[in-house]
């Protein structure tokens, strides 16, 4: 008796698999959105990182609906303007280009001691000219395909949101004029270059303000919190879990502004 019911239980688990593999539905992607950037992109700072304002983005339906999105987060930790370049290759060289792109690039240059702001802002927005450009007479510099050598194709119909840094607040009033100088430089600059990109029809690029909004706001950097500053020279100015949600809703701000 015991041998027929394994007998009956296993052939029922047996009939049962093919109704929970149909239970998920595959939607047809229409939309593909890709985070380029740094940590913050990355999600550092927030708790776990896949709070941070990225997966927000995605999670909330932003953009287009979690079912009809694609969604990469290739966001690096610690990488500079210069590593956004090997980001741009990523997103241009590959058969499923991006409808969308977030990017927050530029501020560990300056954290890595490259004082020159504008020259960081110069990088990230020529590595957006490439993403839309690549292959034309306006990019000098050309992304190409490994095997081919030929200039990979430039993106079409996309949206780039483009962010500045939030204010970073540092308890030291010397260090912290430093960093505001530093912020309103590279916001100032980002503004003058991203202005001289062409930017084919079809495609559009929305700059997002996070630093004026940021400004007299509490909790949003690590800095702020326990462990987040233990001397002048040791602190953390990566955002807070209410740091990426603020960051976040910029976006998203920014990105209703122009529907």
């Amino acid at each position: 008796m015991l041998g027929t019911l394994r007998t009956v239980g296993f052939v029922l688990a047996l009939v049962a698999l093919p109704a929970l593999a149909s239970a998920q539905i595959n939607f047809e992607k229409t939309s593909y959105y890709v985070a380029m950037g740094d940590s913050v992109a990355a999600g550092e700072g927030a708790v776990p990182v896949t709070n941070g304002y990225v997966y927000r983005l995605y999670d909330q339906g932003v953009f287009a609906k979690k079912q009809e999105m694609d969604f990469a987060n290739i966001g690096l930790r610690g990488a500079r303007s210069w590593e956004l370049l090997s980001q741009v290759s990523q997103v241009l060289c590959v058969d499923h280009p991006p409808t969308v792109l977030t990017i927050t690039a530029g501020a560990n240059d300056f954290l890595g001691g490259d004082l020159n702001v504008a020259a960081s802002a110069e990088r990230v927005v020529s590595a957006i000219n490439l993403l839309l450009n690549n292959g034309t007479p306006a990019a000098p510099v050309q992304v190409t395909d490994p095997i081919t050598d030929e200039p990979c194709p430039a993106l079409s119909n996309v949206t780039i949101l483009v962010s500045n840094y939030y204010s970073m607040p540092h308890p030291v009033p010397a260090i912290n004029a430093e960093f505001d100088s530093a912020l309103k430089g590279f916001d100032q600059a980002l503004r003058f270059w991203l202005s001289s990109v062409p930017v084919p029809p079809g495609s559009r690029i929305i700059y997002v303000d996070l630093y004026t909004p940021s400004l007299g706001r509490q909790g949003l950097v690590t800095i702020d919190r326990r462990l987040g500053y233990t001397s002048p020279f040791d602190f953390d100015i990566h955002p807070t879990n209410l740091g990426h949600v603020f960051i976040a809703r910029q976006f998203e701000l920014a990105w209703k502004s122009v529907q």
